[in-house]
């Protein structure tokens, strides 16, 4: 049989997802189903005078209303647990949820209540509060600040010295599906349809919140309609809403999200002001990198972003210095959004690193290969394996940057200013642990089991081909089950660390139930391998052919025979001893097109190269980095959240005004996977969701400088740019 891994198969539920036969969370068909809405506060900083809700309680089908004054009581969390106290902390905020018999009576019901305020001073941007800036106990995985060698020393020592400024927008998490939740409490415990990238970390949440055993706590997520860290604990909150709702109706709830609601109550990305400083000798050596960053956050919580990973590993440089610091806002709670912080993070490096490169007069490639980091300084670890150089080389080759003529400007075609520009990408290898079952019948069908949940990423496909891969059976014969807390405990989905993570336990829980099989099959004298030598049989031997065909009734035989169902589960955890440091990387080549009479910016073409580690479905790792493309294009020309400064308010939560790229944006994808070989990581994966948003926005803005000579150092680039 031909090997499955490496294969480029497409997704085994794509036809359930075009057809609409896939069942996602907001859709589970339930009798006696209520529907809540949420009243939300138009006010960014005060408190909750009064609730007159007896309108609204008047209505036909109005089944219960929840306010800070009635719902019940959740113990203190490390997120905002809603309808707890009179406080607004920001514009958008339920101070009211509303349960009714349909949809349309709830929605009615939330504009007959009448909410009195008394205001209070708001914080309404980074700007007016940094003076209060403060530090966060840390920045993502990584610690706050990070300091080594003498930076400071060296950048007044330095013959070259880049010193800019950069900011970044509020982006939010748009998914077509919209958040929701479907909660059904049954005797003393609960089940819960949630659409979340973790149906463990959800089911651990729940049951904290309600006192309840982890095992009275059943959480399915069959099909999630994207997440990119909007369906990650940003949702708690709410769903916790929707959970106490049906535990006090005695029947099950539906609360969804409306699209506006999806800019303040599911996470963001957090808008930042970035201080980029580079020092360099006259041949292109970097000899100091400081890197700070000044980011929002809510007033209840702390979250910062790694906007400085890349600057303390990507580059050789023996002075380094990060910090990151937090301004509350009067704003929704940042949470990671797909390339938390690296995305960026390295939108202000790259760019620095090109504005350096024009200092030089040096060819930005050639600048970040004299500046290659044969091991990571910042942990003083050698890496697993790095394919930089060969990313560089790949993607500069296929996308003809030695034609790229050093003139600012000089492409043109009719009316229309060309240029093209670069950047270099990396993102860190996580893993964390991860259980899996595989399991085959008398029909000799494999069945593989996960609670980890498919996101849009692939992952039934991924996980039917492992194990069919290892036992020898075609990809029509294995059927994936997940998405479910009864199954094993598997990942969450964020942080590109799924795929590394249930892989090694998937292959284990293959090879030891294939081992099982040949043992089984060698000595009962029913098998037609009875007598062979087990420790000689191979995937391509006759136990595996008749699997694959089904053509044994004494194998059948043997099959129903067995008491003990012939599974067998597995774990894999994190290496406890880390003696190699682990990252993903790549490089990104854009070509721009500018009309210099309107402003408007084109990209038409992107070549990118990644060297991630052993690849599993060449064809769904191009969609998943063709994906981190588009997302970096929507960074660098698009995507901004507007508040209005004096009320506080969102002005643009909705997809007409909050621009995403669209299909007349697309440019020319060239994605190259670099061959890598990493024996120092379990199944030598390193992870590929985040890996592609970083850089892109780097080098469309550099693209655009080579273009016009404008140098853009605010996100998005926007036609006033131009004007």
């Amino acid at each position: 049989m031909d090997t499955l891994m490496g294969q480029a198969a497409p997704r085994l539920e794509a036809s359930l997802k075009v057809t609409g036969a896939a069942r996602y969370p907001g859709e589970m068909p339930m009798e006696g189903l209520l529907h809540a809405a949420l009243v939300t506060a138009p006010i960014a900083h005060g408190r909750v005078l009064r609730i007159d809700t007896a309108k609204a309680r008047a209505l036909p089908g109005v089944v219960d209303i929840l306010t800070h004054e009635n719902a019940d009581r959740l113990p203190a969390t490390e997120y905002l647990m809603l309808l707890q106290e009179p406080i607004v902390h920001h514009a958008g905020q339920p101070v009211a949820l509303v349960v009714a018999e349909t949809a349309v009576i709830a929605r009615r019901a939330t504009a007959c209540i009448d909410v009195a305020y008394e205001e209070l001073p708001a914080v309404t941007s980074i700007t007016q509060g940094v003076a209060d800036a403060f530090a966060p106990k840390s920045a993502g995985r990584a610690p706050t600040d990070s300091r080594r060698g003498d930076p400071e020393r060296a950048l007044a020592e330095a013959e070259i010295v880049i010193d800019r400024h950069y900011t970044t927008p509020v982006n939010n998490h748009n998914p077509m599906e919209l958040n929701a939740a479907i909660a059904s409490w049954e005797g003393d415990g609960v089940i819960v349809h949630s659409t979340t990238q973790s149906v463990f970390g959800t089911r651990r949440i729940v049951a904290h919140c309600f006192g309840l055993p982890i095992d009275k706590v059943r959480v399915i997520a069959h099909h999630v309609g994207g997440g990119f860290g909007g369906k990650t604990y940003g949702w708690f909150p709410c769903l916790m809403l929707c959970v106490t709702a049906a535990r006090r109706a005695g029947r099950p709830v539906k609360l969804e999200l409306t699209r506006p609601q999806m800019f303040t109550l599911v996470g963001r990305r957090q808008d930042s002001l970035q201080h980029v400083r580079l020092g360099a000798t006259r041949d292109g050596r970097l000899t100091a990198i400081v890197h700070d960053t000044i980011a929002q956050t809510s007033p209840f919580g702390d979250y910062a972003d790694a906007n400085g990973w890349s600057a303390r590993t990507l580059y050789a440089c023996a002075n380094v210095a990060t910090s990151h610091r937090l301004v509350r806002v009067n704003a929704p709670q940042p949470k990671p959004m797909r390339g938390p912080g690296l995305g960026t993070g390295s939108f202000a490096l790259e760019t620095a690193m090109d504005e350096l490169a024009e200092s030089l007069d040096l060819d930005p490639v050639e600048l970040r290969l004299r500046n290659y980091a044969e091991r990571d300084q910042q942990a003083d670890l050698p890496w697993s394996s790095n394919g930089l150089r060969d990313c560089y080389r790949i993607a500069a080759h296929a996308f003809g940057w030695e034609k790229r003529p050093r003139g600012i400007g000089t492409m043109r075609e009719g009316p229309h200013r060309i240029g093209w520009g670069m950047a270099a990408s990396s993102f860190p290898v996580f893993r964390m642990a991860s259980q899996a079952c595989v399991a085959i019948g008398r029909d000799a069908r494999v069945v593989v089991r996960c609670g980890t949940q498919d996101i849009g990423t692939g992952t039934y496909t991924v996980l039917a081909q492992l194990a069919g891969e290892t036992l020898g059976v075609p990809l029509a014969q294995v059927a994936v089950e997940l998405g479910d807390t009864l199954l094993p405990e598997g990942p969450y989905s964020g942080a590109h660390l799924a795929t590394a993570s249930f892989t090694p336990a998937v292959e284990a829980a293959a090879q030891s139930l294939r081992r099982r099989l040949i043992e089984r099959a060698t000595a009962d004298p029913l098998s037609p391998l009875f007598g062979a030598p087990a420790d000689q049989l191979t995937i391509d031997d006759g136990l595996i052919r008749s699997l694959a065909g089904n053509r044994s009734e004494k194998l059948a035989d043997l099959l129903a025979r067995s008491d003990d169902g012939l599974e067998a589960t597995a774990s894999a955890q994190p290496d406890d001893k880390v003696t190699h440091s682990a990252s993903g990387f790549g490089a990104v080549f854009a070509e721009v097109r500018v009309d210099p009479d309107l402003g408007e910016v084109r990209v038409t073409r992107l070549t990118g190269a990644y060297a991630a580690g052993r690849v599993l479905n060449p064809l769904l790792a191009k969609s998943q980095h063709i994906g981190g493309l588009v997302w970096g294009i929507g960074l660098a020309l698009h995507e901004a959240t507007i508040m209005d400064r004096r009320l506080g308010r969102i002005v643009n939560d909705n997809l007409a005004d909050y621009l995403i790229p669209v299909h007349a944006d697309m440019p020319r994808f060239d994605v190259h996977l670099v061959p890598e070989d990493d024996p120092h990581l379990a199944s030598g994966i390193k992870g590929i969701g985040m890996l592609s948003v970083v850089g892109v926005a780097a080098a469309i803005a550099n693209a655009v400088y080579h273009a016009t000579g404008r140098r853009i150092r605010d996100l998005p680039i926007r036609l006033e740019h131009f004007l």
